[in-house]
């Protein structure tokens, strides 16, 4: 039986209390979340012993006094609930959800199940910088993982990410591209031992394909074109008997053309504005695609992209 992992929320404001542990109960339904005032604390210490989280008001009691009240062998994760800047105001609630699932590991592509290679698609419905910064995020920490990464992104060529300027290192090889690539699919008779031919090295990872020649080259092809690529690419990945990840970015796609993808690849991840529960419409989309999905699924709400800059370079 599996024990429940508790987070506790030290607060006086019982609305935003409520509001948060509704958020919790959402995203991490594994979890369990109450509100414990500090009076009751300083009275009841013990209660924090067996919290795995630590929610709190910096504002009404320091980490230090907290520390206190622990045990020196086993004192639960904190987490202030308001920024660490004058005049720290109050984290969004979206945001602390993030940063509890970013402390819990929660948002990694998880290893294949029975197999070497990990299929999985980005979703995105953010800035292209914000998900830039979100993918070059998991591409680092999958190349942790896996032997080989392989990206594939599927969107308009304008909405792609910009090659970076080399100063002192080489211009990497540009290979035939991926609009060639897909007009050999789209007759068949193609092998899957052709795949490395149209790879180039990613200078933010391990492997991409090369970008199209014209920007609607992608998106204007097939589904069953993008598919066919998708199966010949885990067939090369495959070969190579190690652990493999094929990372699929999809932007600027129909929502039909996202359950089709979404339905032939292993892990899901959405990325979604901060305020996502305002827009009703762009809500039912994402929730019928992660309902039909099959396999493991996370939703993100990345943070503003100068915040995201501090994470990765902290």
């Amino acid at each position: 039986m599996s024990i429940t992992k508790t987070i506790c929320i030290i607060d006086s404001d019982a609305c935003f209390a409520a509001l948060l542990i509704s958020r919790i109960q959402k995203q991490l339904p594994g979890y369990l979340a109450f509100r414990l005032s500090k009076e009751t604390l300083l009275n009841r210490s013990e209660l924090l012993l067996d919290n795995d989280y630590l929610l709190f008001n910096q504002h009404e009691i320091s980490e230090e006094e907290l520390k206190k009240h622990c045990h020196p062998t086993k004192t639960p994760t904190m987490i202030p609930l308001l920024g660490t800047e004058k005049p720290y105001p109050p984290k969004d609630v979206l945001m602390l959800v993030h940063e509890i699932e970013s402390h819990i590991g929660l948002g990694m592509i998880p290893l294949p199940i029975d197999t070497t290679v990990q299929t999985a698609l980005i979703l995105s419905f953010v800035s292209p910088e914000e998900r830039e910064l979100h993918v070059q995020k998991q591409i680092t920490r999958s190349m942790s993982e896996f032997a080989h990464v392989v990206r594939l992104d599927i969107m308009p060529g304008i909405l792609m990410p910009p090659d970076p300027e080399y100063k002192d290192a080489p211009v990497y090889q540009k290979v035939s591209g991926i609009s060639e690539l897909l007009s050999r699919l789209s007759k068949r008779g193609f092998s899957f031992k052709d795949i490395p031919s149209y790879l180039e090295p990613d200078p933010y990872g391990d492997l991409r394909f090369g970008k199209p020649v014209h920007s609607d080259d992608i998106i204007t092809a097939h589904t069953k074109t993008h598919l066919f690529l998708i199966q010949k690419t885990v067939s090369y990945l495959k070969s190579l008997g190690e652990s493999s990840l094929l990372i699929v970015v999809a932007d600027g796609l129909s929502f039909r053309r996202i359950r089709s993808l979404s339905r032939n690849l292993s892990h899901l991840e959405v990325l979604t504005p901060l305020h996502v529960e305002k827009d009703y419409m762009l809500c039912n989309e994402i929730d019928t695609i992660v309902k039909a999905h099959n396999g493991t699924s996370h939703i993100d709400f990345p943070y503003r992209i100068d915040q995201a800059e501090e994470r990765m370079h902290a």
